[in-house]
C-alpha cells in the first residue's frame, strides 16, 4: 500500500464554523474499478482535513488487490485519530450517500470488519446542491460541472470511469516490471506515470471540495438563514434587503413582472429584492359560501345573517365564484400566500398580499416571500 501526505496549497473562503469547526471535518472520496463491491476492487481512499491552520492531503493506494484490506484500515485508523471527545466527525463527499459509503460498507462486511463510519455524520454536498440546480444554472451537477462553475479548473482530464482502465495497466506493468526484462527501467516510469495520473485524479477531486463549499450558501439560503436588514416603499416598487450569514459563491439574479431578486454582486452578503406594488381593487374570497348571499348589483357578497334585510329579487345564494367583497389598497403578488388575507384579481386566479404596516413589520414574512420566488 502507497501512503501519500502532503499539505495544500488552498484557501477556502468558506466559513466551516456554520457546518462544524474545521478540525472536525473530513472530504473524502474513493476510487474502484466498478459499482459494486465484491465484483470490483477498491483501490484508493483520498482524505482532506484541517490540522495547525492548514489543508492536509491523505491518500491510501492499493498497489494490488491484496491492498483493500489495509485501505480500509488505514481509513479507519485515521478517523478514530480525528475524533476528539464526544463530538463526531464530519465526513463531506460529492454522492457519498449515494457511492463512497455504501461501497465501503460493503467491502467492511465482506472482511468482517467493524463500523468505520461509528464516530462520522455525513454530508453529501451532492444532496446539498442537487434541489439548487435551476437556479445555478449548470447542465448537469458532476462534480467537475460544480467546480467549473465555481472558477475552478483541473488539470486532471479523466473520469473515474476511464482510469479504471488506467488503474487495470498499472497492475498489468506491475506484474512486468516484478517480472523483469530488458526495457524494465522504462517500464517502471510508465508504471509511476500511471501511479500520478490516478493520484491526481482523487487529488483534485478532494482538494477541490473545500473550495466550492460555497456552494453550501444556496442551502443556507433556502434554508432562510439570512436577516432582515430594510424595507422601504419608493413608488410601486418595495424595496427589501436582507444579510447573508453565508455569502454565495456567484450572483444570482431573478427578474420578471412581479418581483426582481439580486445577491452576491460587490456585496457578497447583501440580498436585495425590489418587489412589483399596484393599487387597485381586488377580491377576497371567503370559504364558507353557503352561508352567503351574492348581490348583482353591488357585485359582492354578504352574510346571510344580514342578506335577510335585502329584498329576495336582489340577492342570489352565493357560489364560490362569486362569494367575495373587494377592496381597494396597494398590493403585491405572493408566489405562494405568505400573508393574510389572500386577495385575488379572479377566482383562482393570481395570489396578492395588501401591504401595509404590518406587512412591513413582518420580518419573517417578508424573508418568506423571497423564499417563495426562489423555490
Amino acid at each position: 500500500m502507497i501512503r501519500v501526505h502532503e499539505k495544500l496549497d488552498i484557501n477556502p473562503e468558506f466559513d466551516f464554523s456554520v457546518i462544524a469547526p474545521p478540525e472536525r471535518i473530513i472530504f473524502f472520496d474513493i476510487e474502484t474499478t466498478g459499482f459494486r463491491a465484491g465484483r470490483s476492487q477498491l483501490y484508493l481512499i483520498g482524505t482532506v482535513s484541517y490540522e495547525d491552520g492548514a489543508w492536509y492531503l491523505r491518500q491510501l493506494f492499493a498497489e494490488g488487490p491484496m491492498d483493500e484490506m489495509a485501505l480500509i484500515n488505514g481509513f479507519d485508523e485515521f478517523l478514530k485519530e480525528k475524533k476528539k471527545g464526544n463530538d463526531r466527525i464530519i465526513l463531506i463527499s460529492y454522492n457519498g450517500d449515494g457511492f463512497d459509503i455504501p461501497y465501503l460498507r460493503e467491502v467492511e462486511r465482506q472482511y468482517g470488519l467493524f463500523d468505520i463510519f461509528r464516530n462520522a455524520i455525513s454530508l453529501d454536498m451532492f444532496k446539498v446542491v442537487k434541489p439548487f440546480k435551476k437556479l445555478m444554472g449548470t447542465s448537469d451537477l458532476k462534480l467537475k460541472s460544480i467546480e467549473k462553475f465555481c472558477g475552478i479548473d483541473r488539470e486532471d482530464r479523466y473520469s473515474g470511469g476511464e482510469l479504471i482502465y488506467v488503474y487495470e495497466e498499472y497492475l498489468r506493468m506491475g506484474h512486468i516490471v516484478k517480472g523483469g526484462c530488458e526495457d524494465n527501467e522504462l517500464n517502471a516510469a510508465l508504471r509511476d506515470k500511471l501511479l500520478t495520473c490516478l493520484l491526481l485524479h482523487n487529488a483534485e477531486d478532494i482538494a477541490n471540495m473545500p473550495l466550492i463549499m460555497g456552494i453550501y450558501g444556496y442551502k443556507a439560503l433556502m434554508d432562510g438563514d439570512f436577516d432582515f436588514e430594510s424595507a422601504e416603499v419608493m413608488g410601486n416598487v418595495l424595496n427589501l434587503r436582507f444579510r447573508l450569514r453565508c455569502p454565495l459563491p456567484r450572483e444570482i439574479y431573478i427578474e420578471n413582472e412581479d418581483i426582481v431578486i439580486s445577491a452576491s454582486g460587490e456585496d457578497k452578503t447583501l440580498l436585495e429584492a425590489a418587489v412589483t406594488l399596484r393599487s387597485a381593487e381586488l377580491r377576497f374570497y371567503y370559504q364558507d359560501y353557503k352561508n352567503y348571499y351574492y348581490l348583482p348589483l353591488e357585485d359582492y357578497a354578504i352574510h346571510k345573517s344580514l342578506g335577510e334585510f335585502v329584498a329576495k329579487n336582489q340577492r342570489k345564494q352565493a357560489t364560490r365564484q362569486t362569494c367575495y367583497t373587494k377592496k381597494e389598497g396597494v398590493f403585491f403578488k405572493e408566489a405562494e400566500p405568505v400573508f393574510q388575507p389572500v386577495f385575488y384579481e379572479t377566482f383562482k386566479g393570481s395570489k396578492y398580499a395588501e401591504l401595509n404596516d404590518e406587512v412591513l413589520e413582518n420580518h419573517e414574512g417578508l424573508k418568506q416571500l423571497i423564499l417563495t420566488f426562489l423555490v
